[in-house]
């Protein structure tokens, strides 16, 4: 028995993002008379159960291929961190320094390891540099991309560990036919940022199956630093309440012992001035990096045949086979002498006519041209799928799932420590005997091509994710009763997961400039059994039109730290025509990732402040170890939501869903922060043994490998009005998204609490608006379309410290809130030629000053730093 609430279906999906292609149906049905059961049943995200209604309890936003046209852009990233819903941290080629080439969502701000990414309902296999926790979004083509449907709710008792802040599930396109053509080409007006894209999708079908292919180039041009007025100086915090044009004290005139031969290259050394010495090294920066991607993809299905028992049987498959390269830009790299390892510069070094040891020199390596590493990822997936229908009605389905991605980094002219300590100390060794092949670098002129030759090297490191599932499922209905049918759902999962990540063997060995890093290896398999079920309780009442909950269960049971089980409940309740009422509890669970259990230690150049003011290097980046535990037991929690979905008869084609969400975890997989560890060190003497200092003071590292600490508590509103309204020829529709979050309270390790909402917290956590929405007006009628989109995020506040003699402790500074517009429009020929384009960033907002950030003066992962972008798309079908 299904309800007849076809008003509300409608709205429903109206107010998800799109309509969805069973409530029409529906209608005719049953004004008809017709038998509704006949109707095909479908899967929506956060559910096993089939069924013909496409709402249900838990909120599911649903974006159309049109919704992704409209936004002019070409990366599933890109589109999906629009969305109100998502914040922190997140990959994208907005970010250069500490970017590992891919490209991640956050929802709700929980991280990007805690948002669980499928494909056509099922895993996709990890991406990154290796021995990652996250889906590299770069390796999905938006070109073959259906619909996205974004569950905003926890659903670890249907899918497993990771679906914490939500569920991203990617519907490819499938039973295609024809042939189709996809240009597109886009440019910023600051005439830089090129993109070009090319995608074609073929089918073909018959009686018994079908078959689409899809293959597509994508380049991205980058954008520098230094040709953006916002980014082109690094801005600092002066410690009392202004700011200042900093830079690097190791410039590339050198810093020796407090003297430098300055920017205007004199031949005598002089005291070194701070800041008139400092070097500007923001210039040479990549704003947004460049990138290509290509792809090869297949899916098809075709009717076996039948037989009394497991009924119609359809065999199906889908490959992918996904190539991404893209790389980093940032300045030249800098030495710092004793604090990094190396030698002082020897007195008997043909260059150094102080005739002195030289022990704290600093020099920007300009000669190399600049860091520059590169990521190549290559990404194959496939899977092979059987399905049928038993006599009975009950749905069934086993698939194999199988994903692999290999990375290499490459990074040319990397410094060796040993040799350029040999360069330096004029090319003897401890017995005064001259070193083979050593050429002295000369430290107080320009570095010849040989000291390069001989201390230089190209790095190489290697990445693995691999990924195989094993998936058995079977649905259907059990009892049919006045109220309604009880429905269920069944299934058994193993899953295989491996990874690795192999630095270069001089950077393992430390014995190569940068960050030090340690290999990672390891993997684990988990089997899990879940099952749901659907209970209509009231039906065809007053004041209860329908009445539903529904139950689910799992339990998995891992290799690496034993069994968990999570429970999920929801109830959906429509007590008239007009307004349902909805709600749902779901245990949640994040298993450790690889990394977190089996990776050595990574080095990190952190932005911090010592309190107790031992470290006098005038270093603002100092040296932390990040690492894993194998010791390391899951993340544990719930999310739960209660929310209405509101479609008055009297105003027609208007809706309105309103969805309070809160979210709790325990036991977070963290490391504890290391700014915190040196105020603790500081005021009471904890963590003191996680700091490692020099004879002079100044630290040397801090030790900052995670373990499980802390409690995450956040809350907010997620609220959607939409209308829609036919003209006679012309369709008008106006859809205004909203995400509030109340609070978003970290409790460190400590024990005190930190709310982040509202808040820039920094580079590495990332920026919390309280307040995001977006507001989308659409005109359209059978051949063009027109679109206006504002986006809006609301201003944030973020805390410095104060200089030592400053008369507070912190600033506080505001950051404004920010608007932005784009438009589009298209138009359909009758010859199957659609021409379209827009344009992003209408009024060229720039992002907003923040101080003390890691690249651009802002945050790059919020905020745009493109700025105005125009872009024209031809398709042709055929």
């Amino acid at each position: 028995m299904l309800r007849k609430n076809s008003c509300l279906s409608v709205a429903v999906s109206i107010a998800l993002g799109t309509l969805t292609f069973t409530a029409a149906p529906l209608a005719l049905a049953e004004e008809s008379g017709q038998e509704v059961e006949k109707l095909q049943k479908m899967k929506v995200t956060g559910s096993r159960i089939s069924r013909v209604e496409m709402e249900g309890a838990e909120p599911v936003q649903v974006l159309s291929s049109e919704y992704i046209e409209n936004t002019g852009l070409i990366a599933l990233g890109d589109i999906l961190n629009q969305l109100p819903g998502v914040g922190g941290d997140v990959q994208s080629t907005s970010v250069n320094n500490g970017s590992n080439g891919a490209a991640t969502v956050n929802l709700r701000g929980l991280g990007a390891e805690r948002t669980l990414v499928l494909v056509n309902g099922r895993r996709m296999v990890n991406g990154g540099t290796g021995a990652d926790a996250s889906v590299d979004l770069n390796m999905i083509p938006t070109a073959m991309v259906e619909r996205i449907e974004v569950l905003k709710n926890g659903a670890s008792s249907v899918y497993g560990s990771d679906a914490v802040g939500g569920v991203v599930n990617i519907i490819t396109k499938q039973d295609f036919e024809g042939f189709e053509v996809n240009l597109k080409q886009g440019m910023t007006s600051e005439s830089d940022g090129e993109v070009t894209d090319i995608s074609i999708l073929a089918g073909a079908s018959n009686d018994r199956g079908n078959v689409t292919f899809s293959a597509g180039f994508t380049k991205e041009n980058e954008i520098m630093a230094g040709d953006r007025g916002f980014a082109n100086t690094d801005l600092q915090h002066d410690g009392y309440g202004g700011q200042y044009v900093s830079g690097s004290s190791a410039p590339p005139w050198g810093y020796y012992d407090g003297k430098t031969f300055g920017p205007e290259g004199s031949d005598t050394l002089r005291d070194f001035e701070s800041p008139g010495d400092l070097y500007n090294y923001a210039p040479d920066n990549y704003l947004k990096r460049p990138a290509e991607r290509m792809y090869l993809s297949a899916q098809g299905n075709y009717l076996v045949g039948e037989n009394d028992y497991l009924g119609p049987v359809t065999a199906s498959f889908e490959a992918l086979y996904s190539n991404s390269q893209s790389d980093y830009l940032l300045a030249a790299e800098p030495i710092f002498g004793a604090f990094q390892g190396y030698s002082p510069i020897s007195a008997d070094a043909s260059f150094n006519t102080t005739g002195e040891e030289i022990t704290d020199w600093r020099r920007r390596m300009v000669e190399t041209g600049g860091r520059n590493r590169s990521f190549e990822s290559d990404t194959a997936r496939l899977v092979f799928a059987l399905d049928g229908e038993f006599q009975n009605g009950w749905l069934w389905d086993a698939s194999y799932n199988f994903g692999k991605t290999k990375t290499v980094q490459l990074e040319d002219n990397v410094f060796m420590k040993d040799r350029v300590s040999n360069a330096i100390s004029g090319c003897k060794d401890a017995s005064g005997n001259a070193i083979d092949g050593c050429s002295e670098m000369d430290l107080f002129g320009t570095v010849s091509q040989s000291a390069l030759d001989y201390t230089t090297f190209t790095r190489q490191d290697t990445g693995v994710n691999q990924q195989q599932v094993i998936n058995l499922n079977v649905a259907g209905d059990i009892y049919e009763h006045d109220m309604g049918t009880i429905a269920f759902a069944l299934g058994y999962q193993n899953r295989d997961e491996k990874g690795s990540n192999q630095p270069d063997a001089l950077v393992v060995a430390g014995n190569a400039s940068g960050n030090a890093e340690s290999a990672t290896d390891g993997g684990y398999d988990v089997n899990s059994v879940y099952g749901e079920l659907l209970i209509p309780i009231l039906s065809d009442l007053a004041y209860a039109q329908y009445l539903e909950a529904r139950v689910s269960a799992r339990y998995d049971d891992y290799s690496t730290f034993g069994g968990a089980n999570t429970m999920g409940y929801s109830f959906l309740y429509q007590p008239i025509d007009d307004l349902m009422l909805r709600g749902t509890y779901n245990e949640v669970f994040r298993a450790p990732s690889i990394a977190d259990l089996y990776g050595g230690a990574q080095e990190s150049a952190d932005v911090l402040t010592d309190p107790s003011g031992q470290d006098t290097s005038g270093r603002t980046q100092f040296p932390v170890f990040y690492g894993s535990n194998e010791e390391l037991q899951p993340e544990e929690g719930h999310t739960a939501s209660l929310g209405f979905v509101l479609s008055p008869s009297f105003a027609e084609g208007f809706s309105a869903t309103v969805d309070y969400w809160q979210v709790e975890l325990e036991q977070l997989i963290d490391a504890v922060d290391p700014q915190l560890m040196l105020n603790q060190c500081y005021e009471t003497g904890e963590y003191c043994d996680k700091i490692t200092r020099d004879g002079s003071g100044n630290i040397v590292g801090i030790d900052a490998r995670t373990t499980n600490l802390g409690k995450l508590e956040t809350s907010g509103l997620d609220f959607n009005l939409r209308y829609l309204h036919d003209f006679d020829d012309l369709r008008f529709t106006a859809n205004w998204d909203n995400t509030y979050t109340f609070n978003y309270e970290v409790t460190q390790a400590d024990g005190s609490v930190d709310d982040y909402a509202g808040k820039f917290i920094s580079d590495q956590i990332g920026l919390y608006s309280q307040y995001r929405s977006t507001l989308n007006l659409g005109l359209s009628q059978d051949k063009w379309r027109t679109n206006w989109n504002t986006r809006m995020i609301y201003g944030v506040d973020y805390e410095l410290p104060g200089a030592e003699d400053a008369a507070q402790s912190t600033y506080t500074f505001s950051v404004p809130t920010v608007f932005y517009h784009d438009i589009s429009a298209g138009y359909a020929f009758d010859n199957g030629i659609t021409l379209s384009g827009g344009i992003n960033n209408l009024f060229d907002e720039e992002p907003p000053l923040i101080l003390n950030t890691i690249s651009g003066n802002t945050d790059t992962m919020t905020y745009d730093v493109v700025g105005r972008y125009f872009y024209a798309n031809l398709n042709m079908k055929f």
